[in-house]
């Protein structure tokens, strides 16, 4: 990880094809490429987890230059929180679940700032993934071996680290994946909230979503008090 991040702070341009040279290339296979992009803090102290599928090319943009700006790893995953209508949905969602009294917090708008300290945002694979060298949008993905050895590797562990916090599964395909891991190695996760919609305003389904879900996700936070 060191030599990554000593690359990452001799490069003299930020771009994507500076960013997905074969020097950052971590594996590979038919058409899919992972690379190294620096997302690799993990807040033990969490308590609220929340799981996309893979960065996308903006954030690994992102994420390079906060590194060669001389910023730390921390500082990465503070800078590429989400933004917009997203976050706007996404603190929506978790203040009507009372996500925010479960963390004695005001609303959840703050984990995005002054109280980050209680949050962990990662990805199943939390390096860049690109299908023909396009963003991954997360199809199949328990059935690609080379992302799914990579889950199991890494993801896996973060999940052990977590698995009392309240785990927000971004997405159909984050939540079953989770679940697959869950019930493979039997990990007993606390507050995983299965089900819980994609926040982005390409997801058209996200309130019916959301509301076909909540009661149960509600029930969920209740227990283990």
């Amino acid at each position: 990880m060191s030599k990554f991040l000593r690359q990452i702070r001799s490069l003299k341009k930020i771009n994507k094809s500076t960013i997905t040279s074969n020097k950052f290339l971590i594996d590979k296979e038919a058409n899919i490429k992972i690379y190294y992009a620096p997302f690799d803090y993990v807040n033990p102290k969490a308590k609220i987890m929340i799981v996309g599928i893979t960065p996308g090319l903006q954030q690994m943009l992102q994420s390079f230059q906060v590194i060669n700006d001389g910023k730390s790893l921390k500082e990465v995953k503070d800078l590429s929180s989400f933004k917009g209508s997203m976050r706007t949905t996404l603190v929506k969602y978790l203040d009507e679940l009372k996500v925010n009294k479960k963390l004695k917090i005001k609303s959840c708008e703050s984990l995005f700032n002054k109280d980050s300290k209680y949050l962990h945002t990662t990805s199943l694979v939390k390096y860049p993934v690109f299908d023909k060298g396009k963003n991954y949008s997360g199809a199949n993905i328990l059935n690609k071996k080379i992302l799914l050895d990579f889950i199991e590797k890494n993801f896996l562990q973060e999940l052990k680290t977590l698995k009392k916090a309240i785990i927000i599964p971004l997405g159909n395909t984050v939540s079953s994946t989770i679940e697959y891991l869950n019930n493979k190695y039997d990990l007993k996760l606390s507050y995983f909230l299965k089900g819980f919609p994609h926040p982005s305003g390409a997801n058209a389904r996200k309130n019916i979503q959301f509301n076909e879900y909540k009661s149960t996700m509600m029930s969920l936070l209740k227990s283990n008090n």
